[in-house]
């Protein structure tokens, strides 16, 4: 079979690209190389003139220096490390600070007409946050006190991280944020 000089060119480079860097060559006549790597590529030349049958003289193939060919091999990366459950601090509540539902009642009715909010508005929010306790804790916030405050909302409003189990401090916080629209922090607002 015959094959036309392009057919012959891209068969030729399709067979170098195929081959890897490694028999990547440079075609020179038998008089410009040396007996050696004619030796070395003797078969890979028999190959390329049975496929194209190019050739009546043997071609001696030269291999080209490594350095000039660099693939870049896909490395498998490990399969993801299941991540272990940290289980959060416990929060310390303060020792010796004892305050009664009726106290806290107290606190948010004087924080709500200090700051011109509905007292059953935030009465309603504070019983439905913590029933009134003072040291109530949801731990998946965390949440925190009367008004379940996260920590960051408590300072961004004016608390302390000191303060932020005081009800007092739950109550006028929540009722200067009710005053300012800010109920939609609370689900039961």
């Amino acid at each position: 079979m015959h094959l036309p000089k392009r057919a012959r060119g891209l068969v030729l480079g399709f067979l170098m690209l195929v081959a890897g860097p490694a028999t990547a060559v440079l075609i020179t006549t038998p008089s410009q190389g040396a007996a050696a790597s004619a030796s070395l590529v003797r078969s890979s030349v028999g190959e390329i003139d049975r496929l194209t049958n190019v050739t009546t003289h043997p071609v001696m193939l030269r291999v080209r220096s490594a350095m000039f060919f660099k693939i870049a091999v896909p490395v498998a990366k490990p399969a993801a490390r299941r991540r272990a459950r940290v289980s959060r601090p416990a929060f310390v509540v303060p020792s010796g600070l004892s305050v009664s539902q009726a106290q806290v009642v107290a606190d948010i009715t004087a924080a709500a007409e200090h700051w011109g909010v509905s007292v059953s508005w935030m009465l309603k929010t504070a019983n439905c946050e913590s029933h009134f306790h003072w040291n109530s804790v949801n731990r998946s916030g965390p949440y925190i006190g009367v008004f379940q405050f996260l920590m960051s909302t408590f300072i961004a409003n004016g608390g302390t991280a000191a303060t932020i189990w005081d009800p007092v401090a739950q109550a006028n916080i929540a009722a200067k944020m009710f005053a300012h629209g800010q109920s939609h922090e609370w689900s039961c607002a």
